[in-house]
């Protein structure tokens, strides 16, 4: 391939039509905070009474402020973005009562200890290099700034269950190294499974306010999906009826995550195909995408036994009420699965790694909660985004087709 015609397929690539509109994508990220968030007013209004206090004449500034509160609910239903959207609110309300209030966001599956969560607040919020600081000094830096600028800072912790415990209880208790002037408020956001299992009963007597989330009807879902879609896309690029099946997708899994996700990938789709309309099959296809810890080149890593590991948990989980289940009782699956597969179950031990693997790449979550009368603490498990019913169907096919091929 000569040089010109490099240049001319990178031209074509960078400026050709889109069905986005201009910085369209850009809105189905799952960063992007929209400015109309619907169905969620409640849950703004409680979350901001919280900080009444804050702005009070006789607390605000002078004797100090602190506040932990915890958001609870399954995945893809508002929690992230209903949080940072009115923590945003809430420091333009500062700035306009000339209240000195920092806000920092941070997913713990990307800043997963207290150490680097600590550090990067310094470096984001203050420009200070905390590089090979200690916790101790990092948070003697905070306070003695937070201290002399007569400031307050407000964290959102996501997926805060990644941290380890020691981690959660200093950050709950982290306020108190202020002495009588809080400065610290702190927002944690944890799946239902998490804090009930291994949150609640460790920080509960620090939370003042726990808010729990539900997922969005369909009539909500739909309306969500259009906004979002008009906020992304030209007029003529999707059409009510693609909307009201995404729509659907999204309400099978109670998970508006996925419906956005598919959105997007339809359109990235419709634009490498060089065509200016989503059509239903471009849909299909993205939805089978939209579960990245499930696409096929992950289960093609995965040998058999670690895929009847997987199976294991997931047709425990697949009952309605259960949220997390024992070791003990998804190895007994998985010896019921391996004759179901006609293959000779191996020892709890080896049973053990292949579910230490499903965790390393995603598949599974663990949670830890302390028994009562014993000592130490006994781990269950959990899926992670992936509903329990989309984890069966994708391995049982991919099973299927893998042992027919062998044959």
């Amino acid at each position: 391939m000569n040089d010109k015609k490099s240049v001319d397929i990178i031209q074509e690539a960078l400026f050709s039509s889109s069905v986005f509109k201009e910085g369209g994508e850009r809105t189905l990220n799952q960063s992007f905070i929209p400015e109309v968030l619907n169905f969620r007013e409640d849950h703004i209004r409680r979350i901001s009474q919280n900080f009444r206090e804050l702005f009070s004449s006789e607390r605000g500034g002078y004797s100090g402020f602190s506040i932990n509160m915890a958001i609870t609910g399954s995945a893809g239903i508002g929690k992230t973005v209903t949080s940072r959207y009115t923590v945003d609110r809430i420091q333009s309300a500062a700035e306009k009562y000339h209240l000195k209030l920092y806000t920092d966001y941070k997913n713990c599956w990307t800043t997963r200890t207290k150490t680097s969560i600590l550090r990067s607040i310094l470096r984001d919020q203050f420009g200070v290099a905390s590089r090979g600081f200690s916790d101790e000094e990092s948070t003697d830096i905070l306070i003695r700034r937070l201290n002399s600028e007569q400031a307050y800072l407000l964290l959102i912790l996501d997926e805060v269950s990644v941290l380890n415990q020691k981690d959660i209880r200093g950050f709950v208790h982290l306020s108190e190294e202020f002495g009588m002037e809080h400065r610290i408020s702190l927002i944690m956001i944890s799946r239902p499974t998490e804090w009930k299992v291994a949150l609640s009963s460790m920080v509960s007597q620090r939370i003042s306010d726990v808010i729990h989330f539900q997922p969005y009807s369909y009539e909500e879902t739909r309306k969500i999906l259009a906004y979002r879609a008009e906020l992304a896309f030209k007029s003529y690029a999707l059409s009510e009826d693609i909307i009201d099946m995404v729509s659907e997708i999204s309400d099978q899994t109670k998970n508006l995550r996925h419906g956005i996700e598919t959105l997007y990938r339809a359109g990235r789709a419709a634009d490498q195909k060089r065509i200016d309309e989503i059509s239903p099959e471009l849909i299909r296809r993205a939805k089978n995408d939209v579960y990245p810890e499930m696409r096929a080149d992950i289960l093609e890593e995965l040998n058999p036994h670690e895929l009847f590991a997987a199976l294991s948990v997931a047709r425990r989980l697949h009952h309605k009420g259960i949220t997390a289940t024992t070791i003990e009782h998804s190895f007994k699956n998985y010896r019921i699965i391996c004759e179901e597969w006609n293959s000779t179950p191996n020892g709890e031990a080896a049973f053990r790694n292949y579910l230490s693997t499903l965790e390393a790449i995603g598949i599974l979550g663990k949670v830890t909660k302390g028994v009562k009368g014993r000592k130490g603490v006994r781990a269950r498990l959990t899926i992670h985004d992936v509903p329990a019913a989309i984890l069966i169907e994708r391995i049982e096919v991919f099973l299927a087709k893998r042992l027919k091929s062998e044959r």
